[in-house]
């Protein structure tokens, strides 16, 4: 089975996003690993793994998009063929966040 790193923070810190949520990260509470920004770009570096967009094309339009990374238009109808064939590649998911 596919190994997804979900790691929603890398958007905030890469794009300097502020989370608009009341939440802070401490009352947040998932089992998903989070990576770091330098973790993120040691990995992409070493081509160990890819990154995936889930943000709107307004926000893209505003912060941009790591190179490289594969678009997810729509999370309902997204074909998972645009993925990495490769079943071991780890995915990182990032965003805004919730907004």
């Amino acid at each position: 089975m596919r190994t997804l790193l979900f790691a929603t923070t890398i958007a905030l810190a890469a794009l300097g996003c502020t989370e608009s949520s009341k939440e802070t990260k401490a009352e947040v509470k998932h089992d998903l690993p989070v990576m770091s920004v330098d973790d993120v770009a040691a990995g992409l570096e070493a081509k160990q793994l890819t990154v995936v967009d889930c943000n709107g094309a307004k926000t893209r339009k505003k912060h941009g998009i790591l190179p490289g990374a594969i678009l997810l238009e729509d999370e309902e109808t997204f074909p998972t063929s645009a993925l990495p064939t490769d079943k071991m590649t780890k995915l990182v998911f990032y965003c805004g966040g919730p907004g």
